[in-house]
């Protein structure tokens, strides 16, 4: 696990979950680019250890559709369980696959398709963290879709 501080009056912390180190490595870099706090966790059981703590402030968790241990979508269920006010960015180099399409966009989550250029994963994550959540209680969704073919 990894973590930095950013110069900035309100920092805003993004909590990686991936299982490719060089994904974590390189998310981490753009994120700490685009001013945010960072903290990376290799798989679901790191990521719901720091989902469970009460720091840090976590604003918003990114992390992969498609990891070995637990899906990314019931590991979101998880952090929603923990933590209901959390938002939820998934990412995935196979955004048209069945799993991406029924467990992430058909529930309404967020899907960022991979691969990404710096300056659109620091929009997607600014233009969420701008706006209200807006969960299904039904669902336990964040709200919104975003349908995208893989770059």
């Amino acid at each position: 696990m990894s973590t930095s501080t950013k110069m900035s009056p309100t920092p805003r912390t993004i909590l990686v979950v991936d299982d490719d180190a060089s994904v974590l490595t390189v998310v981490s870099y753009m994120l700490h680019s685009g001013g945010y706090d960072v903290i990376t966790t290799p798989n679901a059981e790191a990521a719901l250890r720091v989902v469970g703590r009460d720091n840090p402030k976590i604003d918003l968790v990114l992390l992969n559709v498609l990891m070995p241990d637990l899906p990314g979508s019931a590991l979101a269920d998880h952090i929603f369980a923990i933590r209901p006010h959390i938002k939820v960015l998934f990412m995935s180099g196979y955004s048209d696959t069945e799993v991406v399409c029924v467990k992430i966009i058909d529930r309404g989550l967020k899907l960022l398709p991979m691969p990404f250029t710096s300056n659109v994963l620091v929009s997607a994550i600014d233009n969420m963290l701008s706006v209200p959540l807006r969960r299904s209680a039904a669902a336990g969704t964040n709200g919104g879709t975003s349908r995208s073919s893989r770059r």
